[in-house]
């Protein structure tokens, strides 16, 4: 039997004597204000954010489908939403805490890499459709590095493509993140599940003798008891800050996150270069700086510029666009065009960080545990940052599975960041290692010939090792000649998209017409299968 149940629970029936705790303070139901089209506004909450303190002393020990273990998820971005589908999926009776009043648009394409693709599916067979219906295929592009000042390609990444195809695996997918997250939200249905304008301030674990559980408190001042709090609340994660005892809303060089040495600079234009086709992701390397673009859908191109930083927290550039022409002069016009084609009000910058592997502090404390970039936040040019935190709500749920009594949700919670923490480290370990390469190739670039020569025959060996641990989570297959069929599908929905977009734009006076290909791709034979 299932250890919790996805309806609300009737309390009342299983008495367990305990001692008074204190009553929860609820002014008034949260509502959900998704922008989303399907929303339904003033959704009921989940019937126990409302309880009384003696409607939580009724709760038994025993986890049962009439008294499902009840969880608290603190964020509800993409790995908060994922868990919560996870969680109610094996039974638990699940509210997600949602510190915006309304879900709007943000941020550009991501790579879901095989490995979270895969978990989708295992997951969501519904999920993983819709997922596909907004999402652009790897399978037939060519992803790799590129020479940052002749634009010609240097190392491409085979795998990304064989090993799936070898492996009965879903291909990866380049998804937009409010893409990725409206089709979370249809998962999830209206159900009050996600409450909006509901901000994690603090939590108490609650000792057994006063009803055991985590007390948690929100900024407007009420109070909800769970069996569970996932903090899934990011990298600068306010449910971490508490657990670990660091400076509480502190961002930046104040925090306890590592500074990566660059600055973020991102983009999003409408543009037809000649490899939107053709091109999963390329990665323009130059003295001091990389330079990442990535076909969107749409007619879109999202590019990142990692520009080398002596320190954290610099003022933002008035005029971006000026600055990357400037910092970049010299560069391929495959990256000088991109940035030009985006308004400079449109340029996004940012520092970027990341986070050591937390292998010497268990990042689950009590009753309270953490997901995704709370504890494991990796850098973006290893593509797992989503993948990750899919896995995480995956795996927390089969461990909630399995848990008969509350009293073994300690037990249990630990049990997930030892199943977790080498994974989560080697990825994160990854996504360094290949950061620190290209401040090491970058110097190199004045005798290219020489260390193709020799780095050349051993990197295809290098890159399959990589992307193969990355993808060796795979709780669900699928048959090539399926995956691909999709991935064809796919890729012809993408095409007609992308005409239509650059159509438009054409219309509405935009150049929208890239440079002329003047370099051989190598892995060109792939594409043409």
């Amino acid at each position: 039997a299932m250890a919790c149940s996805a309806l609300a629970p009737t309390l009342g029936a299983f008495p367990r004597r305990r001692a008074p705790v204190r009553q929860p303070r609820w002014h008034g139901n949260a509502t959900r204000g998704s922008s989303v089209p399907r929303a339904v506004p003033n959704a009921a909450a989940p019937a126990w954010l409302t309880e009384t303190s003696s409607s939580r002393e009724a709760v038994p020990d025993d986890v049962s489908p009439q008294a499902p273990l009840r969880v608290l998820v603190a964020g509800g971005g993409l790995g908060g939403l994922f868990a919560a589908i996870c969680l109610r999926n094996v039974g638990c009776d699940v509210a997600v805490l949602e510190r915006t009043s309304q879900y709007r648009p943000f941020g550009g394409p991501i790579q879901l890499a095989s490995n979270g693709v895969s978990t989708i599916k295992a997951v969501s067979e519904k999920l993983f459709h819709n997922v596909h219906l907004v999402s652009r295929p790897f399978w037939k592009t060519t992803s790799g590095i590129r020479d940052g000042l002749k634009g010609n390609w240097m190392f491409t990444f085979g795998a990304i493509t064989e090993l799936p195809d070898e492996g009965d695996l879903p291909f990866s997918i380049c998804v937009d993140r409010s893409d990725l997250q409206e089709q979370l939200l249809n998962e999830i249905g209206d159900a009050g599940v996600v409450q909006m304008k509901s901000a994690f301030s603090k939590y108490e674990n609650v000792p057994e003798t006063d009803g055991g559980g985590v007390l948690v408190t929100l900024e407007d001042g009420r109070e909800i008891r769970a069996d569970v709090l996932l903090g899934a609340d990011g990298i600068w994660s306010k449910v971490r800050s508490q657990m670990f005892k660091e400076p509480s809303g502190v961002k930046g060089a104040g925090s306890t996150a590592s500074f990566t040495g660059y600055k973020l600079f991102s983009g999003l234009p409408v543009f037809k270069p000649y490899y939107y086709e053709d091109v999963g992701y390329a990665a323009f390397i130059g003295p001091d700086h990389y330079f990442v673009t990535c076909p969107d859908r749409a007619g879109r191109v999202q590019w990142y510029g990692f520009i080398k930083a002596t320190e954290p927290n610099t003022v933002d550039k008035e005029n971006p666009q000026q600055f990357l022409e400037e910092t970049l002069a010299g560069w391929a016009p495959e990256v000088l065009e991109l940035i030009r084609a985006t308004q400079p009000a449109e340029i996004e910058q940012r520092d970027l960080w990341d986070r050591f592997p937390s292998v010497t502090k268990s990042w689950a404390d009590g009753n309270v545990t953490l997901i995704g970039d709370s504890c494991h936040a990796t850098m973006p040019n290893i593509g797992q940052g989503a993948g990750l935190a899919f896995e995480d709500g995956y795996e927390l749920a089969a461990i909630l599975k399995n848990v008969k009594k509350r009293s073994d949700v300690q037990t249990a919670l630990q049990s997930f960041y030892k199943r977790r923490i080498l994974r989560t480290a080697a990825v994160q370990g990854l996504g360094r290692m290949n950061s620190e390469a290209i401040k090491i190739l970058t110097p190199l670039l004045p005798i290219r010939p020489v260390v193709e020569y020799f780095i050349g025959p051993f990197l295809p060996l290098v890159f399959r090792a990589q992307f193969g641990y990355c993808y060796g989570f795979c709780p669900t297959q699928m048959p090539a000649g399926e995956a691909r069929q999709l991935a064809d599908t796919m890729r012809t929905r993408h095409r007609r998209e992308a005409e239509t977009a650059w159509s438009d734009a054409e219309r509405n006076g935009a150049i929208v017409a890239g440079v002329e290909n003047k370099h051989e791709n190598p892995a060109r034979e792939v594409i043409a299968k």
